[in-house]
């Protein structure tokens, strides 16, 4: 699995409408020096075909370094510079992150790629995470030999490009392929990459939460491995730096195998996923610290989620005299040995550079990095009663951090970050019989419901992210079926009819817009993206993929109405469809095969 580390910078101011008049419009600082960048778009693939150069393709925020001279030189005079917010083209992005992994290695989120003038990508690598320094001179050298591979070797970047395109097309299938053969081979590939010894899958540490959910899903239906497996996942998580203790939420990923050098940046999405999964897990307090977060932090003006929460990583690291001047002696002692932030007990962190782009760490900033403050990390020894006392304790240190640089949210609200999260609210509220929950995901579902609807779209179907231009609106399947799922779930409380009628109005909308008549899942409509490779919408990034999602909301819609097939039968076909590449690919497709074999349904 890739790890995506996204940030929703602004563009330019977007023009208010009445239908997002509550979501504040974000404005990026005017910065003279940055490269202009044009927005993702017919024309600017028109612009590179006119000047016989790539395009340059940021997914991600513009950071200053890419105010140097030489970069910005580069840019303007030898290729097309194109931004995409994340989330607002998820299958240029998915084109993006397998050349990525294809070409270089990696494919995580941010990212720069070079584009043919069709839009298909030969080349890509990701930026550093949020939190991490960039190196323009390293970047400079990158879009040089980029630019010479371009103007002597096109016709073998036309193939590669072609390559990019093929690898994510599954041969077909020679004898028919079912959920629960799909779900076998799943759990083989899980067990295969599981580390044993620290937890969690594969080297980069993330919160796979779509294999999580479904190692749930086979424990309880009697998989005593998948039981043990999940486990030792959960245990290895809540006791690393991934979980940021004082207020429950989780980081994006960590960086070494070992679940150390987090990335300053919580997910919305992630987060009420692992919510939903402690929570049936049978972890209700932490699951519940979780959801309390979710509703205080990431709500924006009008009721919209944000996508995301970041911060320095200095905000989140204590030194012990800090912790015992906000504490006193005797508790800040206890604190800091329960946090892990007594010096002598904490092992060197180990040099990394996060991306081919970062400066290379050396032995003197490894020293200066010893000697800074620590991050708290619960001890995985906490008795009952350490666990009280720390309950008591985290508001003060809460106090602490709120007087740094405080955590901000990300302007922009991504619609199936924000819609997902609603319809986990949504859930626990009605499991737990906590109204707040429930009330957070009806604001979050009627800010979206207000959003005007996307152009060149069938009338209804919600942009991918929000606020934006009209012309930069862009509906995806993503958006749509998490908004859908969204309000179906809400529509099983008592009383709430017009939700479950909402649902299913957008339900079939989806199912007209993004499912072909063979039933293949694409993440945008036919027109919208008649200029662009079609890409199917079948592969998880670090939420569930597109076809899950709808998938999950079909089954919902089949349990509300059991008398009506057509919503049994739309599942099916997306099945057979996507089974080829979920027989092939199954880590990649784990979100539809639990989709399709989650019993009963639950979001």
């Amino acid at each position: 699995m890739r790890v995506s580390s996204t940030v929703y910078p602004p563009s330019a101011p977007a023009a208010p409408h009445p239908g997002n008049a509550g979501i504040p419009t974000a404005v990026r600082p005017q910065t003279p020096a940055l490269p202009a960048f044009s927005a993702f778009g017919a024309e600017a693939l028109a612009l590179a075909h006119r000047r016989h150069v790539p395009i340059f393709l940021l997914i991600g925020e513009q950071t200053e370094e890419l105010a140097d001279a030489s970069v910005a030189a580069q840019l303007a005079e030898r290729t097309v510079a194109v931004q995409l917010f994340p989330g607002e083209r998820p299958d240029v992005e998915l084109l993006c992150q397998r050349a990525g992994a294809m070409f270089s290695e990696e494919g995580a989120l941010p990212l720069c790629a070079l584009l043919l003038p069709d839009g298909r990508p030969f080349l890509a690598a990701p930026l550093p995470p949020p939190g991490f320094p960039l190196d323009p001179a390293r970047l400079f050298v990158w879009l040089t030999h980029a630019d010479r591979r371009y103007m002597q070797n096109l016709p073998a970047l036309v193939g590669q490009a072609s390559e990019v395109v093929r690898s994510l097309r599954a041969e077909p299938l020679r004898k028919p392929c079912t959920p629960e053969d799909a779900a076998h081979l799943l759990t083989r590939a899980l067990n295969a990459i599981e580390d044993k010894r620290s937890g969690g899958f594969g080297a980069v540490k993330a919160p796979f939460v779509c294999g999580l959910r479904f190692l749930q899903h086979a424990a309880a239906r009697g998989s005593r491995a998948a039981h043990a497996s999940l486990n030792r996942t959960l245990d290895a998580m809540l006791s690393s730096a991934l979980l940021d203790p004082l207020d429950g939420l989780f980081f994006r990923s960590t960086l070494t195998d070992d679940w150390r050098v987090f990335v300053p940046e919580k997910p919305l999405g992630v987060n009420a996923m692992l919510a939903l999964i402690l929570l049936d897990a049978g972890r209700r307090e932490e699951a519940v610290r979780t959801l309390n977060t979710l509703i205080s932090a990431f709500p924006l003006q009008g009721g919209a989620l944000s996508p995301s929460l970041r911060a320095p990583r200095q905000t989140y690291a204590f030194t012990p005299q800090q912790v015992c001047a906000a504490l006193g002696s005797e508790d800040g002692l206890r604190a800091c040995r329960l946090l892990s932030l007594l010096h002598k007990d904490a092992r060197p962190l180990p040099e990394l550079a996060p991306s081919r782009f970062s400066p290379m760490p050396t032995a003197h900033a490894q020293r200066e990095e010893q000697e800074k403050p620590l991050c708290p990390t619960l001890s995985p020894s906490v008795t009952p009663e350490d666990a009280a006392f720390l309950r008591r304790v985290f508001p003060a240190l809460l106090r602490v951090r709120a007087a740094r640089a405080r955590q901000l949210p990300a302007p922009r609200a991504d619609t199936t970050e924000c819609a997902l999260a609603s319809a986990i609210l949504a859930a626990c509220g009605q499991r737990l019989g906590e109204t707040r929950y429930t009330q957070a995901a009806q604001r979050a579902v009627a800010a979206l419901c207000a959003l005007p609807p996307a152009q060149s779209a069938p009338a209804g179907l919600p942009p991918s992210i929000a606020p934006t231009s009209p012309l930069r609106a862009q509906a995806t399947c993503g958006a749509s079926a998490a908004l859908s799922l969204a309000l179906l779930t809400l529509g099983r409380g008592e009383g709430m009819d017009e939700y479950a009628a909402g649902g299913l109005r957008l339900l079939y909308a989806s199912l007209h817009a993004f499912v072909r008549p063979d039933g293949l899942v694409m993440h945008t409509p036919e027109d919208a993206a008649a200029w662009f490779p079609r890409v199917p919408a079948l592969m998880d990034g670090e939420l569930p993929s597109p076809a899950a999602l709808l998938t999950h909301a079909l089954r919902l819609a089949q349990a509300m109405r059991p008398d009506d097939s057509g919503f049994s039968d739309a599942a099916e076909a997306i099945w057979h469809a996507a089974a080829p590449c979920a027989h092939a690919q199954p880590l990649s497709c784990a979100g539809l095969i639990d989709a399709m074999t989650a019993q009963p349904f639950t979001p």
